[in-house]
């Protein structure tokens, strides 16, 4: 699943691996999901060391404090080098740097690609993929791009998927 709703995401501006931390908002849906999550069947948590996961995951599971949380920075966001910080209307007004933005093997400048987050990503869960139910809290390209290739979807179709939503549970096996 995605964090809750952070500042970036309030004020339109792109983080990625600019630690942000959460707004109230964001904070009431991990609250808000905490009664769902405490009912799941899952043995442990893993999630990204940027700080909006990592306090969305400590509010869903203040129910379930029997249940190990992995800091694992390969869940980070997608490093987006050049425009990190910078507004999200502005790089999508421009038809260069959204374009950029859109395909699967480019990158603005200093950036990586969708390619190499979903490979850092899915070496990281294959790491601990042991059959325990997990709970993953990430980001939300990671997600989308993940759950894309785990739905077996090329990666020009996972491109026209809109980014995973704030505190969204979306399930899914490693096994396929």
């Amino acid at each position: 699943m995605r964090h809750g709703q952070s500042h970036a995401n309030a004020e339109g501006w792109i983080s990625g691996w600019i630690d942000v931390a959460l707004t109230a908002q964001g904070e009431a849906e991990a609250d808000a999901l905490a009664e769902a999550i405490a009912a799941l069947p899952i043995q442990r948590c893993l999630v990204s060391d940027l700080a909006r996961a990592r306090e969305t995951a400590h509010r869903l599971l203040a129910r379930r404090r029997d249940i190990p949380v992995h800091v694992e920075p390969a869940l980070r966001e997608r490093h987006l080098g050049s425009v990190q910080g910078r507004r999200r209307d502005e790089i999508l007004a421009d038809p260069v740097s959204r374009q950029v933005m859109r395909i699967w093997d480019a990158a603005p400048m200093g950036a990586e690609t969708h390619g190499e987050l979903v490979g850092r990503a899915l070496a990281a869960l294959r790491r601990w993929d042991d059959g325990t139910p997990t709970l993953v809290v990430a980001h939300g390209a990671l997600v989308r791009n993940v759950v894309g290739v785990l739905d077996g979807l090329a990666s020009h179709e996972i491109m026209k998927l809109p980014p995973a939503e704030n505190c969204a549970l979306i399930a899914r096996s490693l096994r396929y």
